[in-house]
């Protein structure tokens, strides 16, 4: 372990696994299967921090936006170059998050050009904010229900409850801009 460590392949730190709350237990990469199945790409308003702009972002997921700790936009577009170093307030949450510029994980071609980064659950979000330095916020505990980080309307919901809660919430506030279908690759557990 000494050697192994000194050689670097053996460190500690922060990093994302694939964790299967049915079965309690950490996930290697070979042990996820990836499903194609259909889904949405919802379009929600974050507002830019003291302006009466807007900054429209497309997920997959709602309702990790609650740990969402900052939105990435293609340094190149010119859409959206002169907002990179502002911030923009999280909807149902009021938590002001850093605009970045990243290459890397942006797709200027893709829906709206700018991405919501959600470290704690997704493996290249973990990768942007580690290089931009952006905060890790889990939003689910290890049974796979909303954990006390979220607010507290969403808390110990599943998933499809708090996706549901997040996108009706979104919808009653003005933030959920439109709803358009998307196939999407999910990761499944062999195991469970």
């Amino acid at each position: 372990f000494c050697r192994l460590h000194e050689e670097g392949l053996i460190y500690r730190a922060y990093r994302l696994i694939n964790w299967d709350w049915a079965s309690q237990t950490a996930l290697s990469d070979l042990e996820v299967d990836h499903e194609e199945r259909m889904g949405s790409l919802w379009h929600i308003a974050y507002p830019v921090d003291g302006t009466d702009d807007k900054l429209i972002v497309a997920t997959t997921r709602p309702e990790t936006m609650l740990g969402d700790t900052g939105v990435a936009v293609h340094p190149d577009d010119p859409r959206y170059q002169h907002l990179i170093g502002k911030h923009v307030v999280l909807p149902l949450t009021g938590r002001k998050v850093p605009i970045v510029g990243d290459a890397i994980l942006v797709d200027m071609e893709f829906g709206t050009g700018a991405v919501k980064v959600t470290p704690a659950h997704d493996f290249n979000d973990f990768e942007t904010g580690k290089r931009h330095d952006l905060e890790l916020i889990c939003v689910l505990d290890r049974s796979g229900k909303m954990a006390e980080s979220v607010p507290e309307a969403f808390r110990g919901m599943t998933v499809k409850e708090a996706r549901k809660a997040v996108v009706a919430a979104l919808e009653a506030n003005g933030a959920l801009v439109k709803v358009e279908p998307h196939k999407l690759a999910v990761g499944i557990s062999q195991r469970t």
